[in-house]
Formats: structure tokens, C-alpha cells, sequence
């Protein structure tokens, strides 16, 4: 698995290439929890270029969620597709995460959040 990061409108974007599995998902953690530990409470997870992920990865995702919302953040997901989104709806982590079609969706999502807020 690949990681990659990038921030659009001061929002990071964390972009996954390849599978998330038992094996890898500490990466996906390690970087979630830097996040945090830099006052990044708000967070988009791009999986376009994932093919598969186990409970593990889901898991990974939904920790990371909740951390972030003690600190009244949030995590994102979009571009979820093919198996990813099997596993999404099988487990019920639609209901958990929110899914967006594309990025764009997923940023401006937390954009609307920030206004409500203030």
C-alpha cells in the first residue's frame, strides 16, 4: 500500500494505493494518528486506487473517526467503489463513515460543518 498526501483548501487528503489489509492497516493508523498529534482534526481519505480492504482497514477508519471527533473533527472517505464498497455496505460502515462520490464533495462537506459551527 501507498500513501499519499496532499492538502486542498487546508483540509489533508490522504490517498491510498493498493490494499489495506491486516498487514498495512498500522500505516493507515500511523499517519491518522499523526493527524491528531498535529492539530489536524479534520481529514478526507481518498480510496480511488483501492481495490480491496479488510475489517482491519474499516476498523482503522472508524477509530480514527471517533479520535477525531473528540476533538470535533471528522473523517471523511471518498471514491469508495467495486469490493471497498461491498464491504462497506455488508458491515454497516455506511452508516458509520461518510461516503462521498469525489474529494470535492468531501471538502466541501467539512467546509459546511466549520459554518455551522460558527
Amino acid at each position: 500500500m501507498l500513501i499519499h498526501e496532499t492538502i486542498l483548501d487546508s483540509i489533508p487528503v490522504i490517498t491510498l494505493e493498493g490494499e489495506v489489509d491486516l498487514y498495512n492497516a498500522k500505516e493507515l493508523k500511523d499517519i491518522l494518528d499523526s493527524k491528531i498529534k498535529t492539530q489536524q482534526y479534520e481529514v478526507v481519505v481518498n480510496l480511488a486506487k483501492v481495490p480491496f480492504m479488510d475489517s482491519s482497514g474499516i476498523g482503522t477508519l472508524v477509530t480514527a473517526m471517533y479520535k477525531l471527533k473528540k476533538y470535533h473533527g471528522n473523517l471523511k472517505v471518498c471514491h469508495v467503489h467495486g469490493s471497498v464498497a461491498k464491504v462497506f455496505k455488508l458491515t454497516g460502515m455506511e452508516s458509520h463513515l461518510e461516503v462521498y462520490p469525489d474529494e470535492a464533495a468531501a471538502i466541501q462537506a467539512i467546509i459546511a460543518e466549520r459554518d455551522e459551527i460558527n
